[in-house]
């Protein structure tokens, strides 16, 4: 069983921007040791990123998580296309 050691933690980030939103998308670690597909988005008007998807599958390491992260900004992205990006 992996231990989660904060000092040892290893996110992987990348800035995406698709379609017009601004991205940022991560694969995080868990306490578990595993890693999680996370997609935030700059909003405007005030550019505050907030939290658009957590992916339901765990990863084995960041750069996998991370990739899913970008996968599911696309597909968030492609569902939005048109919003108002309020």
């Amino acid at each position: 069983m992996k231990t989660f050691n904060r000092k040892d933690k290893m996110d992987e980030m990348e800035h995406l921007i698709q379609d017009g939103w601004d991205f940022l998308c991560s694969g995080e670690q868990l306490p578990s040791g595993e890693f999680q597909a996370v997609v935030r988005c700059k909003m405007p008007p005030d550019d505050l990123v907030r939290t658009l998807v957590l992916g339901p599958g765990h990863y084995t390491t960041g750069q996998q998580a991370l990739t899913r992260a970008k996968e599911l900004a696309e597909e968030w992205a492609r569902t939005h296309l048109g919003d108002e990006q309020i």
